[in-house]
C-alpha cells in the first residue's frame, strides 16, 4: 500500500501532499483577503483551485485525494499556501489506514518555496517533517519534529520542493517525443529527474468525458515522488490548465489509478463552468505555443 504515497504526491493538480510542525502551523493563519489575488503575483492558475482525485487499488476505490491553493499571511509576507490531502475511504482504513497532509509556503514572485512541511499517516508509518528554504544563503535546514533533530545541506539558486515543482511545471509545454531532467528536493535530498512526453491520448473521466492529455513517464533516481521498481505513467490536459487527468503506476503486486474527479474554484473555463452531472466537449482546443 506504500504506492498510494507515490500516488498522492504526483497528484497535485495540474503539475501536478503534511504540514508544519506544530508550533509552526501556529504561525500561518489564511489571509482575511485570500479571495484576492496578491498584487504583482501574475500566476498561470487560479488561486483558490480545488482539484479532486478518486483513487483506486485496481478497480477498487480507495482513498480520496485533493490539492487546494489559497494566500496566506506567514511571518509578516503574504505567500502562496498549496496543500495535498490523502484519506483512505472506510474500506481501506480498517486495513491500512492514510491520513496525509502536504504544504509549501511559496513566494509568489519568485515561485520559490519559503517552507515545505509534510505530515504523513499511513498504516503503522508516520512522519512530521518541516523544511525551511534560504536561498539568498544557498541552504535548507530539514527538521524532523518527531526526533526533534535538524540538520543543513546546501541547495542550488532554484531548487524547489514536490509541490513548487509540480506547479511551476504547469507552465511549460512537452512536446510528444520530447525529453527533460530536471533537478527536485526530496528526501532532504537533491535528485535529478528526468520526464519524457510518448504521446498524445484521450482520457476520458466520468465527469467531462474525453479529455486531450500528453502520456509522460517519469523517471527518477529516489523512493517517494516516482517510484522506480514498477512503471508510473501520467497523463496531463492540453489546455491552459494543465492538470493531472489521470496517473497510474503498475508494479507486480498491484495496478493503482489516480482518476480526476472534479475542478473547483474561480474561473470560466469549462473545468469549473459545466455542470459535474454533464459531460464536457468531447475534444477540447490545444493551448497555442508561444
Amino acid at each position: 500500500m506504500t504506492r498510494l504515497r507515490a500516488l498522492q504526491i504526483v497528484l497535485a493538480a495540474g503539475w501536478t501532499a503534511v504540514s508544519a510542525a506544530v508550533a509552526a502551523a501556529d504561525a500561518i493563519t489564511p489571509s482575511p483577503e485570500s479571495d484576492t489575488p496578491t498584487p504583482d503575483a501574475d500566476l498561470w492558475f487560479p488561486v483558490g483551485e480545488r482539484i479532486e482525485y478518486r483513487i483506486l487499488w485496481g478497480r477498487i476505490p480507495v482513498a480520496l485525494s485533493t490539492a487546494n491553493s489559497e494566500w496566506v499571511d506567514y511571518e509578516g509576507r503574504r505567500l502562496l499556501a498549496i496543500r495535498f490531502e490523502t484519506r483512505s475511504n472506510a474500506v481501506l482504513s480498517k486495513l491500512y489506514p492514510v491520513d496525509d497532509f502536504i504544504e509549501s509556503l511559496i513566494d509568489p514572485q519568485t515561485f520559490l518555496p519559503v517552507q515545505f512541511t509534510k505530515r504523513l499517516n499511513e498504516g503503522h508509518y508516520h512522519c512530521d517533517e518541516t523544511t525551511v528554504f534560504d536561498h539568498a544563503r544557498g541552504v535548507a535546514v530539514y527538521t524532523n519534529n518527531r526526533k526533534q533533530s535538524s540538520r543543513e545541506y546546501e541547495i542550488d539558486p532554484d531548487t524547489r520542493d514536490l509541490i513548487s515543482f509540480m506547479y511551476s511545471m504547469r507552465t511549460v509545454d512537452l512536446m510528444a517525443g520530447s525529453e527533460q531532467d530536471f533537478r527536485v528536493m526530496a528526501d532532504e535530498k537533491l535528485y535529478d529527474l528526468t520526464i519524457k512526453a510518448e504521446k498524445q491520448e484521450e482520457v476520458k473521466l466520468p465527469h467531462y468525458g474525453k479529455i486531450d492529455s500528453m502520456q509522460l513517464e517519469p523517471e527518477a533516481a529516489f523512493q517517494g515522488l516516482f517510484v522506480r521498481k514498477g512503471k508510473m505513467t501520467v497523463w496531463v490536459s492540453e489546455d491552459d490548465r494543465k492538470v493531472i487527468t489521470k496517473a497510474s503506476i503498475k508494479v507486480p503486486v498491484a495496478h493503482v489509478n489516480l482518476v480526476l474527479d472534479k475542478v473547483t474554484g474561480p474561473g470560466d473555463d469549462e473545468w469549473v463552468a459545466t455542470d459535474v452531472k454533464k459531460k464536457m466537449t468531447p475534444k477540447r482546443t490545444r493551448r497555442k505555443r508561444q
